[in-house]
């Protein structure tokens, strides 16, 4: 089935006498493993943590501002409320900051995300021990994944971040760690005759875990979408005869799918029942967040589909870059495929990558079974969704040597590729675990040499590099320098979306901003800008541009309340006349 009896680490060639063998044997499988890697976790995360503070690197990335401000509006906003959430972007890992982003420190900082982000990290890693021990039974290949996983520079560095990929990792692994224990359980009791009532309470145990976190998950980034949908087809194909379907195959090749509809699936009554029953059962819970969504854009929005059709959504997004001609996998699965295989590659790291693969090959031709296979087809689901989205133009990655020369920028979203890094980290676990001693070795010096190219540079770490000098990098301009220094208080409207003042950087007070989810404010500005404001931010094109200042009667009305501060070739800053005088 895929799951092995613990298999006891071969010492290495060298004469020792086996008395002295089995001792270290014996000291090897009483090791606090599982308390070892929580507290090298641990170190990691807070290492890293404090290593991205120093510089300045917790808010480098603009979405990660973003997701920081999101969390602020709740508690800290001129309206706060769970309004402020939004429909674009997933709520969990904003209500996960809530507690943190209160402590004014903690949210300028960017520590409030690195505080969620660490957290989401280290439990990250106490999973990818376990379902590789559960797989294994071995304590040495567990350790190594975790350490492929936790020592990965792209993903040491994302955890300080408030960016939510370390979130959707941590309920990902969660959700596939539950399901990976339900699969094995349910294949074996679908063997027996009879099952016991402690085999058939941990069954249903898995899967409503699974479920849960599956949950989680889909609440925390689109790509969680997809592995509840994966998760729910697997749950199907555990219960189904899959034996009987290959018999048929074999002995009737093409004929055989007419063949098994035509025998209606070989389900007899009490086989459907469980399929239904189980079905029902995860679907409640691990969908019920899809539909939350669904409904929350409805009743907040006026829209459903406000997360994929607004002007604010990755959509809209994607069609300008597509205006640009530079969105080059829209339509094109071959470099759909290229460029998110390439993308992790680049994050895994080159070395770790091409064992991961050889470790899956290696694994799926050892253990030519159905656990083998599901378990597999759970671990990818993150490179079909991402192949996926790309090939629809819902997404856009831009990564060095494939993007073609001509386009403006050749880094962008290039972190989507560290949600391979479970997979990596686990399969080449495995892949140490069925090698023999010489083998293990080098798979060591290879992860070894593979920090050693982190550590020299030669690797760049891709992920930090986006957020430093990418497109997804925030830049600080001479707009917010001149905020900075000469704001003294009072409301400022702004569209936040456009990003054009950096409200974490400039230190404005999150309630002392107008933006387009504060209403009536926002709303009753459009009109009367001078009737809440006492700044007021243009950028070109904003909405902000667009509603006040391409208007001729609005930009009088402007103009008239307004002095005009602060100038530069795309943003204008106005400030209130004092009461009383007007143009």
């Amino acid at each position: 089935m895929g799951l092995s009896k613990k298999k006891e680490v071969s010492p290495l060639e060298i004469n020792i006498s086996q008395e002295r063998v089995d001792k270290i044997k014996k000291w090897f499988d009483t090791l606090p493993w599982f308390s070892i890697v929580l507290l090298v976790a641990l170190f990691l995360s807070s290492f890293a943590i404090e290593f991205s503070f120093l510089n300045g690197w917790l808010i480098a990335y603009g979405d990660a501002q973003s997701h920081l401000n999101i969390a602020k509006r709740v508690v800290d906003s001129i309206t706060p409320g769970f309004a402020q959430l939004g429909g674009i972007w997933l709520p969990l890992p904003h209500l996960l900051m809530i507690p943190f982003v209160k402590i004014e420190i903690l949210y300028r900082t960017g520590l409030a995300g690195s505080i969620v982000g660490g957290t989401a990290f280290i439990i990250s890693c106490l999973y990818i021990y376990k379902i590789v021990y559960f797989v294994s039974k071995n304590y040495l290949a567990s350790f190594l994944s975790f350490l492929v996983f936790a020592l990965n520079p792209n993903m040491l560095y994302l955890q300080t971040t408030a960016l939510t990929e370390p979130v959707l990792i941590c309920f990902f692994i969660l959700s596939s760690y539950y399901m990976v224990r339900f699969i094995a359980i349910a294949l074996i009791n679908k063997q027996l005759k009879t099952i016991n009532e402690k085999d058939a309470h941990r069954e249903f145990l898995f899967l409503i875990s699974a479920a849960f976190f599956g949950l989680c998950a889909s609440l925390s980034r689109y790509d969680g979408w997809s592995l509840v949908m994966v998760e729910a087809v697997i749950v199907i194909i555990v219960y189904l005869p899959v034996r009987q379907y290959i018999t048929v195959l074999k002995e009737k090749k093409l004929k055989a799918p007419f063949i098994i509809v035509k025998n209606k699936f070989s389900l007899n009554k009490k086989t459907f029942g469980k399929i239904q029953g189980a079905l029902i059962l995860f679907s409640i819970l691990a969908f019920i967040g899809i539909a939350f969504w669904f409904a929350w854009d409805g009743m907040i929005l006026d829209d459903p589909l406000y997360f994929t059709d607004s002007p604010y959504a990755a959509k809209a997004q994607q069609l300008s870059w597509k205006a640009r001609n530079e969105l080059p996998a829209d339509h094109n699965i071959n470099l759909a495929f290229q460029y998110y295989f390439f993308d992790s590659m680049s994050n895994v790291g080159v070395i770790v990558f091409v064992i991961f693969i050889i470790g899956t090959i290696f694994y799926l031709n050892k253990n030519r079974n159905l656990f083998a296979y599901l378990f597999t087809l759970l671990f990818f689901v993150p490179f079909i969704f991402n192949v996926t989205t790309l090939f629809m133009g819902q997404s856009i990655i831009f990564i060095p040597h494939i993007t073609p020369y001509n386009f403006e920028y050749k880094l962008f979203n290039v972190r989507y590729g560290i949600l391979m890094l479970p997979a990596a980290a686990i399969f080449y676990g495995l892949l140490f675990y069925y090698s023999k001693n010489k083998t293990r070795l080098l798979l060591i010096f290879l992860i070894i040499l593979q920090m050693g190219l982190y550590l020299s540079r030669y690797s760049p770490v891709i992920a930090l590099q986006d957020g430093l000098t990418g497109v997804s990098a925030s830049k600080i301009t001479s707009a917010d320098i001149w905020m900075t220094k000469n704001y003294d208080g009072g409301l400022v409207l702004m569209d936040d979306f456009a990003r054009s003042i950096n409200i974490i950087k400039t230190g404005i007070p999150m309630q002392n901003i107008i933006y387009i989810g504060n209403k009536p404010y926002w709303q009753i500005s459009m009109k009367e800008p001078e009737k809440y404001a006492t700044w007021i931010v243009v950028q070109k094109n904003d909405a902000v541009w667009t509603h006040i200042y391409t208007q001729p009667a609005m930009k009088a009305r402007l103009y008239k309340y307004f002095n005009k501060d602060y100038t530069s070739p795309n943003i204008l800053i106005f400030k209130r006349m004092q009461k009383g005088s007007t143009r």
